[in-house]
């Protein structure tokens, strides 16, 4: 709900001075705002159009529903009892106490006289001046002054409190209490107020909205700026709240490469190239060698490239050849394997096989001529009583009915 607002306001004295140009401004109850400008920006006129001490010459000045430039004279007073006025000043009586001061709002007021203490003593243990209450205000600091001013100004409890340069005449100590006693004020008693600084360090210490004036102009509204801050900072959080977690990736930070001294790299290339330029050379040598090969050499090289090439041929040749080839290769192998064990039989029983007739007769018909012979050899053994030991270096005997050649012992052909 808009307390104050300015529609289209301007102010020109009889003397033609242009204070306000075209105004429109709002301020909502309960706020807390600053007005800034240099001298002669507008700021006294605004004060003095919101407390009905000046009419607009165009324009309307809303304050709490009531158009306080249509108010005539006889009600304006009755207005003003809704607007603390604190001034730069103080404006304090000085043959009265600090008690007298505050409570003289109430007087005119025609307040009881026992709700008047009541209050006094309340506003003053808000303001840190209880102990000071029967103190002048000649007995008093610039800021216990400006303490009993704000006092006077909240005891009727207005529903503005308009502070015109109240820390002007205050060191920066007494200007942070002081605005930290308005805090307190708006904070507890819901008072809306409007204080006009030209103090940038207040401001920037204690932010609020703050509206600035030049040459009549309002040409900055901070609250305006920080509303649209704010519905940034929403629309960002929501956003973020709306994004998945999984999509929010952290880019891994890659570290810059360490600077390199012009002079190092330069001495690093040097010696690259001095360790180059040798095996270029070595290179290029070979290369001359390669070129002034021999004739002859290039003549050996063909001939050993054509002696493979024909042997890559016949390879390609014995492996088309039929798989009759092949079988009979395996016969032959079978026919060397009889004959490896014949030969070893006969390095075991001292027996030279007839050749022809290994030819022609199969491996199990040896094999039984074998036995047969074995079997007369003891036959002949035991008929004469003999014992054979050794049979090495023997004569050769043929047996007529098996075909077999065995060694008989010496002594044996003696006794015959």
């Amino acid at each position: 709900m808009s307390m104050i607002e300015l529609i289209n306001v301007s102010k020109k004295y009889k003397n033609g001075t242009n204070a306000l140009h075209d105004v429109n401004l709002k301020i909502n109850d309960g706020e807390f705002v600053y007005i800034m400008g240099r001298t002669g920006s507008g700021k006294t006129t605004l004060v003095k159009l919101l407390d009905g001490e000046e009419v607009p010459s165009s324009g309307k000045v809303m304050v709490s529903g009531v158009n306080v430039g249509r108010l005539r004279k006889s009600r304006v007073y009755k207005y003003r009892r809704k607007i603390g006025i604190v001034f730069q000043d103080y404006r304090l009586l000085p043959e009265k106490t600090v008690f007298e001061n505050v409570a003289y709002a109430l007087e005119i007021l025609d307040t009881p006289r026992d709700k008047l203490r009541k209050r006094v003593r309340e506003v003053l243990k808000m303001v840190d001046l209880a102990d000071k209450s029967n103190s002048k205000p000649d007995q008093l600091s610039g800021g216990q002054q400006q303490r009993t001013a704000i006092a006077r100004a909240l005891a009727k409890r207005p529903m503005i409190i308009i502070a015109d340069e109240p820390t002007g005449n205050l060191d920066p100590q007494m200007t942070d209490e002081m605005v930290s006693l308005l805090e307190k004020i708006n904070k507890e008693e819901k008072t809306t107020i409007i204080m006009v600084t030209h103090e940038i360090s207040t401001v920037e210490k204690h932010p609020k909205r703050t509206i600035r004036l030049e040459e009549g102009h309002i040409v900055g509204d901070s609250f305006f700026m920080k509303e649209n801050a704010l519905k940034k900072e929403r629309a960002t959080e929501e956003k973020k709240e709306t994004v998945p977690e999984t999509e929010v990736k952290e880019e891994p930070v890659q570290a810059e490469a360490p600077a390199v001294e012009e002079p190092v790299v330069a001495e690093a290339v040097k010696e690259e190239a001095a360790i180059i330029e040798p095996v270029i050379e070595e290179t290029a040598e070979e290369s001359a060698v390669s070129e002034t090969v021999p004739e002859e050499n290039v003549a050996s090289a063909a001939e050993r490239n054509e002696a493979v090439s024909e042997d890559a041929a016949m390879a390609e040749t014995v492996s088309e050849e039929p798989a009759e080839t092949v079988q009979e290769e395996a016969t032959v192998t079978e026919e060397a394997h009889e004959m490896e064990t014949v030969t070893a039989i006969e390095d075991t029983i001292g027996i030279d096989f007839n050749k022809e007739t290994l030819a022609e007769d199969s491996f199990e018909a040896i094999k039984n001529r074998i036995e047969a012979s074995l079997a007369q050899a003891r036959v002949l053994v035991k008929e004469d009583d003999l014992l054979i030991e050794d049979y090495t270096g023997a004569a050769p005997v043929l047996n007529e009915e098996t075909g077999v050649t065995f060694p008989v012992a010496n002594d044996t052909e003696e006794k015959s």
